[in-house]
């Protein structure tokens, strides 16, 4: 029994098994687009204080929660091309 024991391999502290190396790489990524998402939402909200006017600040808090411009036209009982031409002033005035 003995000399079975000593022949078997040893764990090379990896695997073989191709699905669970797939998993692995697929979240390696998605936290580095994570980390670069948040990296663009900070620097985003370090701009919000530039941006002025009741209406443009209602549609960039929307915009940042993720609304889509119809939904936030919806809401606001605007037109997407207003949304839209909102959202334009908006980076206007963070550029500047």
């Amino acid at each position: 029994m003995y000399g079975i024991e000593a022949t078997l391999p040893k764990a090379s502290g990896g695997t073989s098994d191709p699905v669970f190396t797939e998993v692995q790489r697929r979240v390696y990524s998605l936290n580095y687009r994570i980390k670069e998402y948040e990296q663009k939402i900070a620097e985003v909200q370090k701009l919000i204080p530039l941006v002025q006017g009741d209406r443009e600040i209602e549609v960039l808090h929307r915009l940042l929660d993720g609304d889509s411009m119809r939904a936030i036209g919806k809401h606001m009982n605007l037109s997407s091309t207003t949304i839209f031409r909102v959202r334009n002033n908006i980076l206007k005035q963070m550029v500047k």
